[in-house]
């Protein structure tokens, strides 16, 4: 301890003396060990930390399966069959996706982010409140459910963290409800949840089976397994499709663990970025490693002078790790700092589309992967250098000849150069990646989404079920709603539909009539309720046929009518008049071609959503555009539009001359006109939707991007440095050459071609290393090829450019040497 204290003192010291490559040093490790702990801040609270639930290791999301391809959410009763029939789960709870609900009592309405749930919901989970309690048992029941529970964000802002706020009453959906308790700070499952509300469990509120509309999480008993789980449910599902094979034809489970599906897709987005980060260190860490040879250089004296006196290699060595080991954790330590600051910045980042169930924070876990990351960094760089100077020339150093200080040995001028290559190999490997990433971002940002993109705000409503109970009721609201707003100055058009482009929807099975097929194993065609100028107002071609009218969504209302009274009776209406029974329907191109690839679809007729071989049926009037429903790296599906007339959630899209933005508040006033207890709630443009759709791309692209540049800009440092010095280590020789006639341009050139010889072998290694990595981040490319030849070419040329202007200053210094001057140096 007392000779490791001593090294300490000396390194100190000899860092001090040299406060310019100290400080230069210090600040590129605190680049990089900053960003690897941010980074890794993420990955640990996303990937690496346990869910912040009870026994975390046994919650499992649950899925159904279809005859088409993918995961499924569940339908009520097939949930209830799961639920008492396994042996594998000591329990089971569903809940509903959220939704925006408005918030009244205390002045405006606000609108809020609902997630219904059954009544074991927080039991299951193991949360406990901070403030009053969870669900009690039967709260989940009509006439037991006038309670809600609210997220530690909102009891915060609008309630101001008030402690007797447990027992209040506020009114959501114009229906009052009790505050029974408040979740802790922190918990919002599922995401952005603002409150939570008793899920209607009844056999009635639960719907039909083979209605897929709900979420469904499982508590695997102890030491069960996820296969074990999957098994289970298997056979049950088997029972049931046995059972009831029109509904559940094919239906089977999927069971993943509930971090797994928490994190998504956002794990390779993570590991992309983590190896971003690392390589942006590497490259931190081989300039760090060039310095050090050259200050090694310098100290060969030094080095040779304890030798003789008789310290060992193995003494030197320590010495110098030490040096390098302080000098890391100096960089580390300001790595963290700038680490912290990234922590807090990210999630402010508006385009951040990463899972927010864990805390991201500095904890325990990420300061030990930063400590250990700053000693392996510190003897990643040091110990090359240190070996070389460990190992001193005794008789020239000592015989002091002119020059002996100042000329490396060949192992250090290799050593050195290999460093520069690899520095430009892994930047190029790095530039090609973002550049890949960008131009994706670029070109799925930019593909017909199939309305247009310019003039379009779009605004949502929803419709408390206490006051609009009946659909006359909010039919009559939705046409007060259209009229009120096409007074607005500005306004062409304007229209409501169920859902947005981008976002996502429902769907149904399709039998086509006069070809039999068994229920539940037709085409699935994506359902969308629109009124008739949805399509004017989206800009969305008709390529064949008419549009829906008014009159085609009366007939639509007074058919559903039949239909639901039937149902609510607990009987189905003749198979003879479900034949008679025809909705007008426009279809989407795709649609047509996918079902009638050689007929034209105009007057063809199918049944779904309910129906069977006996109708009722839907008859395609209109064919128009393809619109991408599921976002902009998914393909138009068939589609059917239906008529829009009673809606209990509506998005309402204007067309407008004016900017979009300067409507909202005539919009507000309108609705508030109609009624003042509802809230106008997601206010967008179209743009903001297509931003919204790709911001988690956007996030990794700028973020890579980022890195990419901070490493070009670290090799050409590096390869700046190694020039500068070789200039120094030739002076005298470039003196000789210009006595002897060389001309400034020929020296210029010399020292050019050494430093571009050797970006040009980084070139090379780094786009193999390029090529590798494509196809490693192919899964997160969708409109362009991991080998584009475009990419690779601006990359290569942009990196020559910063490469040759590194090489450019060290070499024109060269050229300007004067030779009297040159030939005194030593």
């Amino acid at each position: 301890m007392q000779t490791l204290a001593q090294d300490l003192r000396y390194a100190l010291r000899t860092l001090l003396r040299s406060r310019g490559f100290a400080l230069t040093a210090a600040l590129t490790l605190a680049a990089g060990i900053g960003a690897n702990t941010a980074i890794f801040s993420i990955m640990d609270a996303v990937l690496l930390r346990p869910l912040p639930y009870q026994n975390p290791d046994q919650l499992v999301r649950l899925y159904e399966t279809e005859a088409a391809p993918g995961k499924y959410p569940f339908t009520g009763p097939d949930f209830l069959d799961w639920k008492s029939q396994n042996s594998t789960f000591s329990d089971m709870t569903l809940y509903s996706w959220p939704s925006d609900m408005n918030l009244s009592g205390q002045g405006q309405p606000d609108p809020v982010r609902a997630v219904p749930t059954e009544s074991n919901f927080f039991s299951l989970l193991g949360v406990t409140p901070v403030l009053g309690r969870s669900w009690a048992q039967g709260e989940d029941q009509p006439g037991k459910d006038d309670v809600v529970i609210l997220s530690y964000a909102l009891w915060q802002t609008r309630f101001g963290g008030n402690p007797s706020v447990v027992g209040q009453v506020l009114e959501l959906n114009a229906r009052k409800r009790t505050i029974v308790g408040v979740m802790p700070a922190g918990f919002s499952f599922p995401a952005d949840a603002r409150l939570w509300i008793p899920l209607d469990m009844s056999g009635k509120g639960l719907g039909e089976r083979g209605s897929h509309s709900y979420n469904a999480i499982g508590r695997m008993k102890p030491g069960i397994t996820v296969q074990q789980a999957h098994a289970d449910l298997s056979l049950i599902a088997a029972r049931l499709e046995k059972a009831f094979p029109n509904t559940n034809h094919k239906v089977s489970a999927i069971v993943v663990p509930l971090q797994d599906d928490l994190a998504g897709k956002s794990r390779t987005s993570l590991l992309m970025m983590l190896a971003a980060v690392g390589l942006v260190l590497l490259i931190a860490c081989a300039n760090i490693a060039n310095l050090l040879l050259s200050r090694a250089v310098g100290r060969q004296k030094e080095m040779a002078v304890r030798s003789s006196l008789g310290a060992s290699r193995i003494r030197l060595l320590r010495q110098l790790l030490t040096e390098s080991l302080l000098l890391s954790l100096v960089g580390g330590s300001l790595g963290v700092l700038l680490g912290w600051g990234l922590i807090a910045l990210l999630p402010k980042i508006k385009s951040f589309a990463l899972p927010n169930f864990n805390t991201i924070s500095l904890n325990g876990s990420v300061m030990l992967f930063a400590l250990g990351l700053t000693v392996l960094t510190g003897i990643l760089f040091g110990l090359a250098p240190a070996l070389q100077a460990a190992r001193p020339d005794l008789f020239e150093e000592l015989k002091g000849g002119a020059g002996s200080s100042i000329s490396p040995s060949r192992g250090r001028r290799l050593m050195s150069n290999g460093l520069v290559v690899g520095e430009i190999a892994l930047s190029m490997i790095l530039l090609i990646s973002a550049g890949l990433l960008l131009k994706d971002l670029v070109r799925v940002r930019g593909v017909e989404i199939g309305v247009r993109r310019e003039g379009l705000w779009t605004g949502a409503v929803q419709l408390p079920e206490a006051i609009y109970k009946t659909e006359q009721q909010r039919a009559g609201f939705a046409q007060q709603l259209l009229d009120q707003v096409r007074k607005i100055p500005g306004i062409q058009t304007a229209s409501l539909s169920d859902r947005l482009p981008l976002e996502g929807g429902s769907n149904y099975y399709v039998q086509l009539r006069g070809r039999v097929s068994q229920k539940m194993s037709g085409p699935l065609v994506e359902s969308h309720r629109v009124t008739p100028e949805y399509f004017r107002t989206m800009g969305i071609p008709v390529l064949k046929g008419r549009l829906p009218t008014a009159t085609d969504t009366r007939n639509a209302m007074e058919l559903d009518t039949r239909r639901r009274e039937a149902w609510e009776k607990g009987s189905q209406l003749p198979a003879e008049q479900r034949n008679l029974m025809v909705y007008a329907t426009v279809i989407n191109a795709t649609m047509a071609r996918t079902l009638w690839p050689d007929e034209d679809p105009l007057g063809r007729m199918f049944s779904g959503g309910g129906g069977d071989e006996n109708g009722p049926w839907r008859q395609v009037v209109g064919v128009v555009g393809d619109v991408r429903q599921w976002g902009l790296t998914e393909k138009p599906q068939p589609e059917a539009y239906d008529s829009l007339y009673a809606p209990s959630r509506v998005f309402l899209t204007l067309h407008t001359n004016v900017p979009p933005y300067s409507i909202a508040p005539a919009v507000r006033r309108a609705l508030a006109g109609i009624d003042p207890s509802l809230a106008l709630y997601r206010e967008r443009t179209i743009s903001d939707v297509v931003d919204d759709n790709s911001k988690g791309q956007r996030f990794l692209s700028s973020l890579v991007g980022s890195f990419a540049l901070l490493a070009a800009l670290l090799a050409a440092i590096g390869i700046y440095g190694v020039l500068s010095y070789v200039v120094t280590q030739r002076t005298r020789e470039i003196g000789i050459r210009m006595s002897l006639g060389a001309t400034r341009l020929r020296v210029l050139g010399d020292i050019l071609r050494q430093g571009m010889s050797l970006a040009f072998v980084g070139f090379g290694l780094g786009i193999a290393g390029a090529f590798a990595m494509g196809r490693v981040m192919a899964s997160l490319l969708h409109e362009v090829e991991p080998d584009d030849p475009l990419i690779f070419l601006v990359t290569a040329a942009f990196l020559a450019l910063v490469t040759l202007l590194a090489c450019l200053l060290p070499a024109r210094r060269a050229a300007r040497l004067d030779p009297i001057r040159a030939l005194r140096y030593e």
